[in-house]
Parts: C-alpha cells; structure tokens; sequence
C-alpha cells in the first residue's frame, strides 16, 4: 500500500481506544425471547485448509497452515450461514511481507488456531487481486480516524457486512494475539447472546456506510476549474519539500515515484507556466539529490526498496517486489527526461536489470515476487565485515565510498533505540567514475575492481539471508507495468530492444490473461471473487497498449485498447462512480472505488489518463464511463502527493500539446515521433481538415499555438530537445 497514507506501523493505544469493535456493537446480553431453529450445519469443506490451489504469495504462504482457511468467495459465505458462524476475515497484501508473521504467528499457536476454527469461517483474501478490500480497509480505518494498516482482521456476519475490525499490529507489551482476543471475547458473547441483532445492527451500519461512500463521489466534490486547480495542486506539491531540512510533507514511506513522474512531466510539458514549470524542476532535482545517493538503491544488485522506515531515506525496509520497481523505472526514465541527469538514468537501467534477473518467469512474464521475511540484521554490514569479505586495499575505498562509520552511519531518528549499533546500510554517494578519479585510476581500468568488489559482498549477503524460492507465478498487473517500463525506456534511449521487449511482453499478456474480454489477474484461473480483473487492472492493461501503439505506430493496438476500454466501461460504470469490482466477481454490496493512491496508483488516475489519451486519437470513451473518469477532485488541492496520477491526467488532459503526423513520415520521422514522451504528447493521425502535409508533423500547443515541424529534429526541438542518441 502506497505509505503516504498507507497502511503504516500505528501504536497500540490508538488500536484499543478506536477500533476493538470498531463500528460495531456491544457486549449484548441474551434475548429473552428463543425460538426453534435449524441446527448448525458444519460443511466438510469447513473442517480444512482451501486455500492450497490459489495462486499469489499470500495464499501460497499458507498452504500448510493448520487454520481451516476458506477462499473469498459466495460458496464461502453461505457455508458460513448455514453453520451460523461469523466470518473472520484476513486482508493481507503480498506488497507488504509483514502478513508473512502475522499468519505464521497465528498458525504457530495451538489455541489460537483452535479458537478460530472452533467459532468462525476464517478467510483469507489478497487485497493485491482482490483489490475492493484492500480499498475497503482503507475506508474502515478513515470511520474510526486511525492510519490503515495491513494484515486487517475484519469480524463479518454471514450477509458480508463488517461487525468489528482491528489492524494486526502489535506494540509494547501486547502482541497481535492480545488485541485479536480484546475483539474476540466480546464478539463471540453478543453472537451467542443475539446474533440476529447482531446482523441487523452492522446492516444498518453497513447501509449508512454505503451512503457515505456513495456522497463522497458526488460531483460537487470535483473541481469545476480543473485546469486552473491542477496548476494550484502543483504549487501545493512544490511547497511541501523543504531543501533546507531535506524534509518532504506528506510523502509517507514509500519511494516517491508518483511525485518525480509528476514534477518531472510538469518540467517537461510546454503548456504549463514557466514559473510552475521551474519551481517543479527544482524541487525534482533536490528530491533526486536525497534519493539517488541513498540506501534506497542497493549498490550491490542494483535493485531499488520500496519503502523507508522513517522519514529519512537511510534506512530502508529491506524487501523488493516486482510491481513497484516498474513504476520506480518509468518515474526515474521521466526524471531523466526532464534533468538529464546520467546518475537519474544509470540508476533507472540497474533498477530495470535487476528486475529483469529477479521477477522474470520461466514462461515469459514477470512476478511479484516475495522475501517471507525482513531481516535487517542481514542486510546491515559493520566496518569489519567489509575488511573481512574485502582485501585491504579495496575495503578501505568500498568504506569511503558508501559513507560507513565504525559506530554505523544510520541517523539517531532512523534508529532511535540504537537497536543497529555500529550497522551500516550501503550506498553511492558519488558515481563509480568519481570514486576511481579518487583512487587515481580511469573508470576503464578500475570498473573490474568495482565489479569484483560488488560480486564478493553480495555472495556473502546472499549466504547471510539464505536461499529462497523464486517466485514463478505470473503476475499481470507486474508484467503491464514492466511493459509499460520497457516502453519509456525505449523512448528515453531510443534502443530497440527495449522496443521488442515491449511488444513481445504485451503479446504474452493477451495469450497468458486474457479470457475473452476478461482480464485475470493470474494465468491460473480461479472464482471471478478472487482474481477476476478489478477496473484498475483493466487501466493498467489500457495504459501499457497504449503505450505500446505510440513507440510503434500500430493499429492493432489501438484496437486492443479500444476492446479493453469497452469491456471496462462495461464492467465499472456505476450510476455516479468509477465501481472497483465487476458485479460478477462482487460480494460485499458497498459502491467501492478507487480515487486516491492508497495501494499504489489509483484507478482514477489510470482511467483517466486512458480517456484523454483515447479521445485525443478520436476514440472516446462512451459518455457514461467518461464523466466518471474525468473528475479531478478538490481533494487533490489539498492532498496532492496523494492524487500525482490523476494530477497528471490532469495536466496531459488541459496542458500537453496535440501532434498531428501526415501520411508518408520518413523512418527518422516515425522514430522522433516514437520517441517523444509517452502519455505527455497526445496524438493522432492528420485527416484532411487539418492540412498537414505529407511527411510532416502539426503541432497544436495548450494556448492553440500551431506549428509544423518538417524534420525529426524540429519535431525534437519543439518538444523534448537534446533527445540522447541511440
């Protein structure tokens, strides 16, 4: 879950006092009143562990697990009614690898397990495919004003409405295992006591929680200026990074990529003022200055970590997945295009390297992957481990260069406790060259040493952590954004490998995920419930055909992003929403969707972006799906680091210029063309109104500007100038 708001680390007091019950009811004495009624009907089903054939970590990871886990799923529910039992939901994240002790500590403790399997239908959902209930827990800890957190237990009566819900997070003295039964005690009593009142009670909850979701989408929360809002949402977002502190408000955890995508398309879009432009430009180029030098980027793999542990970049949570090192790819690609900075692009081709040895799969897609636990202990080297892995000469420049301390480099607010007391995290504060110009040498003959250097370190981590299976399960969300990230490379570097790779990965999801107009999350098929495209799905595939079409210049996919853009609005077009969930795959009756970048990108922002892109070309949306994709929120305003997709949108949708090619372009032509910046230059092709001469290209600016451009280089110069050579 995207930190900014994100499913983060809360104290324990704050648990007890807001959400032991939360929006629930009380500890109900026994109704006077008993009627006959049908005996608990236990389905054999219940009395075992169905999760085993799922695919996805989080399901993986429990196969053995004595807790008779159940699937998401209408069977699931009506099992649970018929045994008149109360459903105890688990909302993890494969995002998050702290689900991994969570469900351990669960499993490992007989009487935990007994309790649960003894009194409830316990399920287990992926909020990753499942995507509603990741949002849904999101909404649940906004009721009782506390940041979200992931795993979530969340008490259900067998209609599928919330009871009570509680983050699993321990703090001080009580663990996980203390506040589950602080729930659990009471809620077992009121069930056994009246739980026809308890049904009634969180319906009538569940009822006023649809209505309040449903007013929060009205279109008097959207701006009614959005082209004048955007750019006052840009200012905001500039004024909340402080150079002197090196602080940035409001980011959360998470490495920032929706906020250098967004500066660095504000840097390059030739419509916006120049005042934001430059103020954009800076504030990029100083946040790059924090992150590029960090621990962010593992300098013995070249892979990238998502997340931080405070608010200083010098301590990250040492866990990769595949989803957001292509998001992390594509967000330094643009901040490249708009600094050119060789670090920003050096850093974004080792991030893309490393993703390709890591989350690629036998069968040609890409995994999210999974790391069942963070050790930090394992990742962390003090001053002698490296003189120990390294000969002399070269473990004194390996500890300049990465900054280490014999007392640990971590700052007091990374690690208040001193719990890593003389650790050191890793990190380039200058480039490779600098360190050998330090040494005397040139980067040619030093690069060997480097590599040698590296190699040894990370064969002596890879022993610390010990082996780990690779993740193998095709993952389509992962494998559009690296479709999507080989895309932008090729158009940042202009190398056509990373052209093919784009397309050829884009024909591997229409054969792997792809089920007619249905989009899965995994090849394994499974219930529609669990991992059925949800509308962000269908965004992301949107995105990345497009993405493709425009580096390519053919029909086909255009047509492909047609196909999926009618099967969405199909699917996900509510009466005043942009719905999550399909009917068909739907369970719990609450309009559920997905504004704000709280799992990662939003299906906003996506849908959004996909509309301006699709009517540019003159393939609209239909009318029904298009009023609800576009709606900046005022919320954004206020919130910006939280809206970067759909500010982009935005920005694209009012700022970025309209390039109308003619007949006959050259090779160089199509290429410069290509090249430009995906999702930033919206396109289309001349028809005989516009008068664009064969051979050459119309550009249409923000204010209605025109001018034609005759040349690769003119087109270039108008829009992106000084494009790197091939």
């Amino acid at each position: 879950m995207n930190s900014t708001v994100a499913f983060r680390r809360v104290g324990a007091a704050a648990a007890i006092a807001g959400m032991v019950l939360a929006g629930a009811i009380s500890c109900r004495q026994s109704s006077s009143s008993v009627t006959a009624e049908e005996p608990p009907l236990l389905a054999t089903e219940l009395h075992t562990n169905n999760v085993a054939g799922l695919p996805g970590t989080v399901y993986q990871s429990q196969v053995k697990s004595p807790i008779h886990w159940q699937p998401w799923s209408v069977e699931t529910f009506a099992r649970a009614k018929a045994a008149k039992r109360m459903v105890l939901l688990v909302i993890a994240t494969p995002q998050h690898t702290g689900f991994h002790k969570v469900l351990n500590e669960m499993a490992g403790d007989a009487g935990w397990v007994v309790q649960i399997n003894d009194n409830y239908v316990p399920v287990l959902v992926d909020a990753d495919a499942t995507r509603e209930l990741g949002l849904l827990a999101a909404d649940l800890a906004a009721e009782i004003k506390v940041s979200a957190h992931l795993p979530l237990f969340v008490w259900l009566t067998p209609d599928a409405n919330p009871v009570a819900w509680i983050p699993a997070i321990a703090s001080g003295s009580e663990t996980v295992r203390d506040l589950f039964d602080q729930s659990d005690n009471c809620l077992r009593r009121s069930w056994r006591g009246d739980c026809e009142y308890v049904k009634k009670s969180s319906e009538a909850n569940n009822q006023g929680r649809r209505v309040k979701l449903a007013s929060s989408r009205h279109e008097d929360q959207a701006s009614q200026v959005p082209e004048t809002d955007v750019i006052r949402a840009i200012r905001q977002l500039c004024s909340l990074y402080d150079p002197v502190s090196r602080s940035f408000d409001e980011a959360g955890e998470q490495f920032p990529s929706g906020t250098l995508d967004l500066l660095a398309s504000v840097a390059i879009t030739p419509g916006v003022p120049k005042a934001v432009q430059a103020r954009s430009l800076s504030v990029l180029q100083e946040l790059l200055k924090d992150v590029l030098p960090s621990p962010m980027f593992d300098p013995l793999d070249g892979g990238l970590f998502s997340l931080r542990r405070s608010k200083t970049w010098a301590f990250p949570v040492f866990h990769r997945e595949g989803g957001g090192q292509a998001r992390a790819i594509v967000a330094l690609l643009r901040a490249y295009q708009a600094t050119r900075d060789p670090q920003v692009l050096e850093r974004a081709l080792g991030v893309l390297a490393y993703v390709e040895k890591t989350f690629a799969t036998r069968s040609g897609g890409f995994a999210l992957g999974d790391s069942p636990s963070e050790r930090p202990k394992c990742w962390l080297w003090t001053i002698e481990d490296i003189r120990q892995a390294l000969p002399a000469e070269d473990a004194a420049w390996w500890i300049t260069a990465t900054g280490m301390h014999g007392l640990g480099n971590l700052p007091f607010e990374a690690d208040p406790a001193r719990e890593y007391f003389r650790a050191n995290t890793l990190a380039w504060g200058m480039p490779v060259s600098g360190i050998a110009a330090k040494l005397g040498l040139s980067p040619e003959v030093f690069k060997p040493r480097f590599e040698s250097a590296r190699k040894i370190l990370l064969k002596a981590r890879d022993e610390r952590l010990g082996s780990t299976e690779r993740d193998e399960t095709e993952h389509a969300a992962t494998t559009l954004r690296m479709v999507s990230a080989y895309a932008v490379a090729y158009g940042v570097t202009g190398n056509s490998l990373f052209r093919d790779k784009a397309v050829a990965l884009l024909e591997h999801v229409r054969k792997t995920f792809v089920d007619g107009p249905q989009l899965w999350m995994y090849a394994a098929k499974t219930p529609s419930t669990l991992a059925a495209g949800r509308a962000f799905l269908y965004g992301m595939a949107i995105q990345a055909t497009l993405d493709v079409a425009d580096i390519t210049g053919e029909e086909k996919y255009l047509a492909w992003a047609d196909d999926w853009a009618s099967t969405a609005a199909e699917r996900f077009t509510a009466t005043d929403c942009l719905k999550e969930c399909a009917d068909n795959a739907k369970i719990m009756d609450l309009p559920i969707s997905n504004l704000t970048m709280i799992l990662d990108e939003s299906t906003a922002g996506l849908i959004s972006m996909a509309e301006c892109r699709l009517a540019a070309r003159g393939r609209p949306l239909v009318e029904s799906f298009s009023r609800v994709a576009i709606p900046l929120p005022m919320v954004a305003l206020e919130q910006p680091v939280m809206h970067t997709d759909l500010l982009q949108a935005t920005l694209a949708r009012h700022y970025a210029p309209l390039v109308i090619h003619g007949k006959d372009l050259t090779p160089a032509m199509q290429t410069a063309l290509a090249r430009l910046p995906l999702r930033l230059v919206k396109r289309r092709a001349a028809t005989a109104a516009d008068g664009v001469a064969n051979g050459s290209v119309k550009i249409v600016l923000a204010d209605a500007t025109a001018l034609v451009a005759a040349s690769p280089e003119a087109l270039q110069d108008a829009l992106l100038p000084a494009l790197p050579n091939p």
